[in-house]
């Protein structure tokens, strides 16, 4: 299944497929960028709109404006195209990055975090602590600690599938 992954939940803009991942540091630019990006990465990874079978959306925790952004861009893309669209967990996608105990983290204005604790095999993903927002100022030291790190374009668009596969068919923001 040839997959479309997008997250614009944090300061990057990533984009994945199955197979293939791009990362971009776009900061607060990502309106202006996003469907450029897009088209520069389909052809890079040698793959047509036409080819796409299923969009995944990064579900955050992120800012209100990024997160509306990806999905915006995501469901113009789906809705034309005529395929479905799901979401994916953001901090589930940063975590895929390493193995073992892993927990991705976020920053928000408010001096806390959003974090979760996860388990990560080289085939599974298990979250042991759900999201959650806590004192950016006690975070836990129970793992390896990502810290506003990207998520990986692949992992969002391989727990998009598994999620699909499922028989999931929509998506939950989750707004820092």
């Amino acid at each position: 299944m040839n997959v479309l992954a997008i997250d614009t939940a944090t300061p990057y803009l990533v984009l994945g497929t199955l197979f293939s991942e791009l990362t971009l540091l776009r900061g607060r630019r990502h309106a202006e960028m996003i469907f450029a990006d897009i088209d520069a990465f389909l052809d890079w990874a040698n793959l047509t709109k036409e080819k796409i079978e299923l969009i995944v959306v990064g579900e955050g925790p992120g800012s209100y404006t990024g997160l509306r952004i990806g999905a915006a861009a995501a469901l113009g893309i789906a809705q034309a195209l005529g395929i479905p669209l799901v979401g994916a967990s953001t901090l589930a996608a940063v975590a895929s990055r390493r193995r073992g105990l892993v927990r991705p983290a976020f920053s928000t204005r408010s001096g806390h975090i959003y974090t979760a604790l996860y388990r990560i095999t080289s085939t599974t993903r298990q979250a042991i602590i759900e999201p959650a927002k806590i004192q950016a100022a006690t975070p836990p030291e129970d793992a390896c600690l990502l810290i506003d790190q990207p998520p990986s374009g692949k992992a969002l668009a391989q727990l998009g599938k598994i999620a699909y596969d499922n028989g999931a068919r929509s998506f939950n923001s989750l707004y820092l």
